[in-house]
């Protein structure tokens, strides 16, 4: 069934300003949350896509309308709590997944960061150093855990404000937020930065099925070309650890690469195998090295999210960390309504 902008949008406001709200006014204030929320969704599903450009599109649309100006929204939205919005996030989760038929039998999730650049003063709050991206290497950075299956929902999202990522914290916390919801985690699918001691250990301790790409230290280089020189340019799966004493043993699924091209230099793009690192329990060698890349690709899944995010980014010039975590929440919120 097709559902049509202004459709989408009545069903949000009447979501977004029930219960709770997930915009909260200050006492006494002019205009409602309603107000508010109004401007906000119409700079997130239009071509108007600030609060300032929203603003003026409805008084044009609706000149006998109560509509606030753009400082007064940045301000209503600026007296909020992150950590209460985002509760209002997962209540409404919850809601969603009561909605959709999703099967009792584990569910495939993706877990990855998702970085949006920043060109201000890398002292504003919020803003920590990220992958050098357009001409930046400062931004805002959330975690996010999407399910990958027939039903794509964003799940869970974390903002991440240190500098140094406790990579122990952000999965235990989003296992346990996702059990929260009732689901339960058939394989996490996750990228190359979890390819370290802390994640392995915590998913190990977790007992969850894990697929990761593993980053081609020495080590795993060593083992690649031994491999090679043995076997030949074929699939394989060999044990393997950190150095660490207290490293659980996993296996590395070597896939050769059949695009690879021999005359140009070996490198990021041109590489000889794909390695994935996973602890997940086989039977066939040869079913399992087929199964691993096809498994992976899944979270691709959370990518097509990404992009359909975007078509509700507002945007902003705001160096408020409230106003910029609200509409990254806010862009999760429509894109879970619109694929339910």
């Amino acid at each position: 069934m097709l559902v049509k902008q202004s459709d989408l949008r009545a069903i949000l406001m009447n979501k977004l300003c029930g219960e709770g709200s997930f915009i909260r006014v200050p006492e006494g204030a002019e205009y409602s949350a309603e107000d508010a929320t109004n401007v906000v969704l119409h700079a997130a599903t239009s071509s108007s896509n600030s609060i300032e450009a929203a603003v003026h599109d409805l008084r044009e649309m609706h000149p006998i309308s109560k509509i606030p100006c753009a400082d007064t929204v940045h301000t209503y939205i600026n007296v909020n709590d992150i950590d209460e919005m985002m509760l209002f996030f997962r209540k409404m989760n919850s809601e969603l997944i009561d909605m959709v038929n999703i099967s009792d039998s584990p569910q495939d999730i993706a877990i990855d960061f998702h970085n949006v650049p920043y060109y201000g003063d890398k002292n504003t709050k919020g803003v920590v150093g990220i992958q050098p991206k357009n001409g930046t290497s400062w931004g805002y950075s959330y975690l996010t855990a999407d399910l990958v299956g027939d039903c794509k929902l964003t799940l869970d999202i974390v903002n991440l404000t240190a500098l140094n990522k406790n990579y122990e914290t952000l999965i235990k916390g989003v296992i346990n937020r996702i059990n929260k919801l009732g689901i339960s985690i058939g394989t996490l699918l996750v990228d190359r930065e979890f390819f370290n001691l802390a994640s392995i250990i915590t998913l190990d301790v977790a007992d969850i099925n894990y697929v990761m790409p593993a980053k081609l230290d020495k080590r795993i280089k060593k083992i690649i070309r031994d491999f090679e020189i043995a076997e030949g340019m074929v699939s394989g799966i060999i044990k393997h650890k950190f150095r660490d004493e207290s490293s659980p043993e996993f296996y590395l699924v070597l896939v050769p690469n059949k695009d690879y091209n021999p005359l140009k230099r070996e490198g990021k793009d041109n590489k000889k195998f794909f390695v994935f690192a996973t602890n997940i329990k086989f039977n066939s060698e040869k079913e399992f090295t087929k199964k691993i890349p096809k498994e992976y690709r899944k979270r691709w899944n959370i990518e097509t999210g990404y992009r359909m995010k975007k078509v509700f980014k507002i945007r902003t010039c705001s160096k408020s960390f409230v106003a910029r975590s609200l509409f990254f929440i806010l862009q999760c919120i429509m894109h879970n309504c619109l694929n339910v």
